[in-house]
């Protein structure tokens, strides 16, 4: 049976002037492994975010709004891949984009980071994968729990 992994940090067990790696220590083996098979990731920031809109539209090849939602759609070439790795980080040490989903070679959203990163979802996965996800994103301030109904 499928069901989905959801990852909750809890803001209340970070310190308050924590930098991004504490707040997300999980940031670079999500890039680095659990995104390998993903294509593209969509990423939705509020319009008035317009430092981190510019900086997505110059990777993006689709960009639209909706009401006050502005979603870019970036390719996960190399160079793509690198920056929303290693520059995910805004002044205050906290995750820059409001929503991000990954998506596979067959259009499926297989991950999803929402609320500037405190949340992430592993869709349909199975109870033996999901075991290896709550594995890497355990540490003091984060709840993994695997949920064996596949709801989106």
């Amino acid at each position: 049976m499928l069901g989905y992994v959801k990852i909750t940090v809890d803001p209340e067990k970070v310190k308050v002037d924590a930098s991004f790696e504490e707040t997300y220590p999980f940031w670079v083996i999500l890039c680095d492994e659990f995104t390998k098979e993903c294509v593209d990731v969509e990423i939705q920031s509020w319009q008035e975010e317009h430092g981190v809109i510019e900086e997505l539209e110059k990777i993006a090849d689709v960009s639209k709004d909706e009401g006050l939602i502005k979603i870019q759609r970036i390719p996960l070439k190399d160079d793509n891949r690198a920056f929303l790795k290693n520059h995910a980080a805004n002044k205050e040490g906290k995750l820059k984009w409001f929503s991000m989903r990954y998506y596979d070679k067959d259009g499926n959203g297989s991950i999803e980071v929402r609320d500037y990163g405190f949340e992430v979802r592993f869709n349909k996965v199975t109870g033996a994968y999901s075991e290896e996800v709550i594995q890497q994103f355990a540490n003091p301030h984060t709840e993994a729990v695997f949920y064996d109904v596949d709801v989106e």
